[in-house]
């Protein structure tokens, strides 16, 4: 346990020391957004966690800027929107509960009391459940979608989640150890371990689910996964300081952000090497692509920014201001 708490300070410090120093506007201070706003529940949209902040802004991306915010529990730290698009759900890291809200209205329906730091939500709609994971000694949780309560289950999990419904099969990075682990979404057991090494932080997988990468953070390298096998069958080296990972619709380029390096790796999954390194960011933690797969969205937590880039030329072409420590992003894609 001791261990576990030692490994939570150091990568909170990870995320907060850069932030520290940095000089937020009054506006990124006190962030202020409607609640209500014209494409209110429309699929595409990009949420965007603030894990200093009471709520989750929105971010237009056909008109590259910030058009709302949602309410929500202290420290947003994610948030999903349920594959039906009634539902929202904030994971709340500081006041250790979840917040359900209408996405109609962005009002608050619920908030569930969960274990201690909630860091990672997937939503299981056939179950009608929702799975928290904690940054901390807390189990897994399962949240009923139905009635809004939770349970905790005796499986003990940290990562964030990933559900590959034609394989039925859940992939969880640990963080705090160096597996993945796979779990029975039926069930909610654990029912293997993929050693990794290092620490595991995210994973993006193509679109057949025929292989997954995982950004390594204290290996600097991203690992390739054979899904079938389970197994870590090839290590691509040279990705400075890995945390956040997403792969373009095409399955072409993995794209994995570096947390200490202030930079953006491409990598040509056809060849799996770096094919090239975006600079400019300022502790970029979160890397998403828009619903068209013409830009990929960075959030840079050290700056109070998002990044975006061109999917062509992997240039950055526009900088948003927003709240202070964006952290996680959500894509809406119905």
């Amino acid at each position: 346990m001791k261990q576990i708490t030692g490994f939570i300070l150091v990568l909170v410090s990870i995320f907060f020391a850069s932030c520290a120093s940095e000089k937020f506007t009054e506006e990124q201070k006190s962030y202020t957004l409607p609640d209500k706003y014209e494409k209110i529940s429309q699929p595409g949209l990009i949420y965007v966690s603030h894990i200093s902040n009471d709520f989750v802004t929105v971010l237009d991306p056909a008109e590259m800027k910030m058009i709302g915010q949602i309410p929500c529990g202290k420290g947003s730290d994610v948030s999903i929107v349920s594959s039906d698009g009634t539902r929202g759900y904030i994971a709340n890291f500081n006041s250790n509960d979840v917040t359900v809200y209408d996405t109609k209205t962005n009002k608050t329906v619920a908030t569930v009391k969960t274990g201690e730091r909630p860091s990672a939500l997937l939503e299981l709609p056939e179950q009608k459940k929702v799975l928290i994971t904690h940054q901390s000694a807390s189990g897994l949780f399962i949240l009923n979608t139905e009635n809004n309560s939770a349970s905790e289950s005796s499986e003990f999990c940290t990562g964030p989640m990933y559900y590959l419904k034609n394989k039925g099969k859940i992939y969880m990075p640990q963080i705090f150890n160096p597996y993945i682990y796979v779990l029975d979404p039926l069930t909610n057991r654990i029912t293997g371990k993929i050693e990794t090494g290092g620490r595991p932080m995210a994973m993006a997988f193509t679109t057949d689910n025929r292989f997954g990468y995982l950004a390594n953070y204290d290996s600097t390298e991203v690992a390739k996964i054979d899904i079938e096998k389970d197994s870590v069958i090839f290590k691509i080296k040279n990705i400075p300081s890995p945390r956040g990972i997403t792969i373009t619709p095409d399955n072409r380029y993995v794209l994995v952000t570096n947390v200490k390096d202030n930079s953006l790796t491409i990598i040509d999954a056809l060849k799996d090497e770096v094919y090239k390194t975006v600079h400019g960011l300022l502790m970029p933690t979160f890397v998403v692509i828009t619903k068209d797969g013409n830009f990929a969205v960075v959030s840079n937590q050290g700056a109070a920014k998002l990044s975006i880039i061109d999917l062509k030329e992997f240039e950055i072409v526009k900088s948003i201001d927003v709240a202070s420590n964006p952290i996680s992003m959500f894509v809406d894609n119905r």
